[in-house]
C-alpha cells in the first residue's frame, strides 16, 4: 500500500479515488487550505443523511490543485531521490522549510595523534595530512559509506580558536571536534553510538553553568566514557580570569547542576561561587601561550 506523503495529501488522494468524503475529516485548517476549491465548486459540501460529506465536483481541476501543491505527486517513494531533507522539500513542496531542518550536520575535525579516523570505508590518518584538518557529515540515515568510527580520545570543544590553536597532543587527544558552542543531539547520538564504543570522550567548554550542562548532557549520554579538562591550574585562572556575567546570566542552571553526581561539576561549581564568576575555555590558549614564552627549566 502507498504512503500519502503527509495528512493533507491523504486527503486528498481519498477525495480524488472515491469522489466524497465525509466532513467530519475536514478540519478547519484543512478547509482554509482547500479555500480556491470551495469557492470555485471544485468540491462542494452536500447533506448526506444525518450528517455532511464534501463531494468533487470537478476532478480536472483537483488534478491541477494536487499537480501545484505536490508536484512530485500525493504519495511518498519507497527511495527517495536525494537525501537532503531541505531538497526532498523543495522536490515534494516547493519550499525548503516544509520538512524542517537539516538531516545532516558539518563536522570539522583535528585529527592530531596516530588513531586513524574511519569515515566511511576510508581511513583518514595525520601522517597524510600535517594539520590534521578535515570535515565529515553525520546523517540521520547513517549506512556503511558514511559511518564515522574512531576508537581514540576525542575532544568535543565549543570555541574555534581553542579548537584551532590548543596543543592537543600535549593534552592526551586524538582527535578534536568543533562544536560551535551548544551540541546537537545527532552529534551526542553518535559519540554515543556503536561505531564510537571504543573511544573516550573529553569535553572542554566553558567553566560557567552553560558549559558544565553541555558537559552533563554528555555524561547523561555516556557514562564513565566522559570526563570534563580540568587544568591543574584551573584555580589560579579564575581567580585571574573570571567573569561574572557568565555566571550571572545562565544562573538558572545552578540548581540542576548542585544535583550531578560528577566530582568534576562540583568543583567547577565550587569555584564558581568562590571567585563569582565563570571562566571562559579561551584561557587554556592564553596560558599555554604564556608558558610557552617561560624557560622549561623556570616552570
Amino acid at each position: 500500500m502507498k504512503t500519502t506523503l503527509d495528512s493533507f495529501a491523504g486527503l486528498l488522494a481519498e477525495l480524488a479515488a472515491n469522489g466524497s468524503i465525509p466532513a467530519s475529516k475536514f478540519s478547519a485548517k484543512v478547509r482554509e487550505r482547500m479555500t480556491p476549491l470551495f469557492e470555485g465548486a471544485v468540491v462542494v459540501e452536500v447533506r448526506s443523511g444525518a450528517g455532511k460529506r464534501i463531494e468533487l465536483r470537478d476532478p480536472d481541476t483537483l488534478t491541477k490543485f494536487v499537480d501545484r501543491h505536490y508536484p512530485s505527486g500525493l504519495y511518498a517513494d519507497s527511495e527517495d531521490s536525494v537525501e537532503d531533507s531541505r531538497s526532498l522539500a523543495l522536490e515534494r513542496y516547493r519550499n525548503t522549510k516544509a520538512l524542517g531542518g537539516l538531516n545532516f550536520e558539518i563536522v570539522e575535525y583535528r585529527l592530531t595523534g596516530n588513531q586513524p579516523i574511519r569515515i566511511g570505508l576510508h581511513e583518514q590518518h595525520v601522517q597524510y595530512n600535517p594539520d590534521g584538518l578535515g570535515a565529515f557529515a553525520l546523517r540521520d540515515r547513517e549506512s556503511v559509506e558514511s559511518l564515522i568510527t574512531f576508537s581514540g580520545t576525542v575532544a568535543t570543544v565549543e570555541n574555534p580558536s581553542v579548537f584551532l590553536w590548543f596543543d592537543w597532543v600535549a593534552a592526551g587527544i586524538d582527535l578534536a571536534v568543533l562544536t560551535y558552542g551548544r551540541m546537537s543531539r545527532r552529534m551526542i547520538s553518535w559519540l554515543a553510538s556503536e561505531s564510537m564504543l571504543l573511544s573516550q570522550v573529553v569535553h572542554f567548554g566553558d567553566y560557567d553553568p552553560v558549559g558544565l550542562n553541555e558537559f552533563t548532557r554528555l555524561d547523561q549520554a555516556l557514562g564513565d566514557r566522559v570526563s570534563l579538562f580540568i587544568p591543574s591550574e584551573i584555580e589560579v585562572l579564575f581567580n585571574t580570569y573570571s567573569n561574572p556575567l557568565l555566571l550571572t546570566k545562565s544562573s538558572w542552571l545552578l540548581p540542576r547542576l548542585r544535583s550531578s553526581h560528577r566530582p568534576e561539576v562540583q568543583r567547577v561549581l565550587q569555584l564558581m561561587a568562590k571567585y563569582g564568576g565563570g571562566l571562559e575555555h579561551e584561557v587554556l590558549v592564553v596560558q599555554q601561550q604564556k608558558l610557552a614564552k617561560v624557560p622549561a627549566e623556570k616552570r
